[in-house]
């Protein structure tokens, strides 16, 4: 059945946007067809928008098979062709006819654009930025705020300079590396914090656990920078925690955000790609098939300290107001078990999954369809707050 059809009551055109010119491609895409699985479609008539590798948009109900993505260069003849003008009065999707002509007469109309990219040029603000300029309502954070938090390492300066910890952290830029590695390494391990080995080593802009690894001397920092690089211009560099525990929280967007149960994943060391997404499911065996969901985690664990809880929920609230944040994010922390002390990770603005599997255990329990409504709900609220600003002052400087 077709996704569009079937319903007598009046629903929200909403087209899910994913895919998008990242590594983590392929995440964008679980997350997406998890998401439309359990839209309520007697509320929404779902459009799905695939945002190829080369750039260019797709749009067909053959998007929603999970085989469709096996043979790209042959199946993408097979689904039509669309983009996205920054032009108000449109208001929808422009179907591209098989010439690269535009069809403005048969525009495919869209109240609500539902984001479920990960990584660069989807999560980061750059599609926030053209949705903005298209005067489309949208799910998840705006522009700034996405920006803020797919740069890991200006994420952590902007929160400890409001009170929240964060361990340690210095950037690096491939350019560097390539012109002076030896001075690179010296200026890392001069960094307060980062005197002694081991090492963490990450893509800055990057999520899903690509291209991180653990650098124990001079050598492994030499191959983890050029592993990162691999996948990002700018890397972060951090001090090792050898006795931490992972805690991680997701907050969703309303008139008063609201946090979730915490979580902690379960793994010997770092959570790699592979644990999150390629180990099997114990039910299934299928791999990478519930995406974040299926990755073996304790939620609400009942050995950790209320009081540790109590601290990550304080955190997370209080920076995904600083941040100005949408939507449902998940805030990762780092517990230094040693110490006892907290530190802000990372910000996923669109997690994995949506963090749903946060929701159904939470004090106020909500279903992975009820998170989505509630997400598309503020879409459309933010974007008449906005519409009700005044922004038309007319021409009065320039014929002074």
């Amino acid at each position: 059945m077709k996704l569009s059809q079937g319903f007598n009551v009046k629903q929200n055109r909403v087209a899910v946007l994913f895919g998008g010119r990242s590594a983590e491609h392929e995440i964008s895409i679980i997350t997406a067809l998890q998401a439309i699985q359990a839209m309520d479609l007697c509320h929404y008539q779902v459009t799905p928008v695939y945002l190829a590798l080369n750039g260019k948009w797709y749009t067909g109900d053959r998007l929603l098979d999970k085989n469709f993505y096996r043979d790209l260069s042959q199946n993408l003849s097979q689904v039509q062709e669309v983009t996205l003008l920054p032009d108000p009065s449109l208001q929808g999707l422009i179907p591209i006819s098989k010439k690269g002509t535009f069809s403005l007469n048969k525009l495919i109309p869209i109240d609500i654009y539902f984001l479920a990219f990960h990584g660069q040029y989807g999560e980061d603000g750059c599609i926030q930025g053209l949705l903005e300029l298209a005067d489309a309502s949208y799910t998840g954070c705006g522009v700034m705020a996405s920006a803020v938090a797919m740069d890991k390492y200006q994420c952590k300066l902007f929160l400890q300079a409001h009170g929240i910890p964060a361990l340690p952290a210095i950037r690096v830029n491939r350019q560097e590396a390539i012109q002076d590695l030896a001075e690179v390494r010296s200026r890392i391990k001069k960094t307060p914090g980062l005197e002694q080995f081991p090492l963490f080593v990450k893509p800055c802009h990057l999520g899903s656990s690509i291209g991180i690894a653990v650098a124990e001397d001079d050598r492994t920092l030499n191959a983890a920078l050029a592993k990162g690089f691999q996948y990002d211009e700018d890397l972060i560099i951090e001090p090792c925690v050898t006795q931490l525990l992972e805690i991680n929280i997701s907050v969703l967007d309303g008139e008063t955000p609201i946090a979730s149960v915490v979580e902690t994943p379960i793994s010997q060391g770092a959570l790699t790609y592979e644990d999150k997404y390629l180990r099997e499911s114990g039910k299934t065996g299928d791999k990478a098939k519930e995406g974040m969901a299926s990755l073996t985690r304790v939620i609400d664990p009942q050995d950790l300290d209320p009081a540790i809880k109590q601290q990550v929920t304080d955190y997370a609230l209080k920076a995904f107001s600083l941040l100005k944040c949408s939507g449902a994010g998940r805030f990762d922390f780092i517990l230094d078990t040693a110490t006892n002390t907290v530190y802000f990770n990372e910000l996923n603005p669109i997690p994995g999954s949506l963090a749903f599997y946060l929701w159904e255990k939470s004090t106020s329990s909500l279903l992975y369809t009820e998170v989505i409504d509630r997400m598309l709900q503020r879409a459309q609220q933010r974007k008449a707050q906005q519409l009700a600003l005044q922004k038309n002052l007319g021409f009065k400087a320039l014929f002074k």
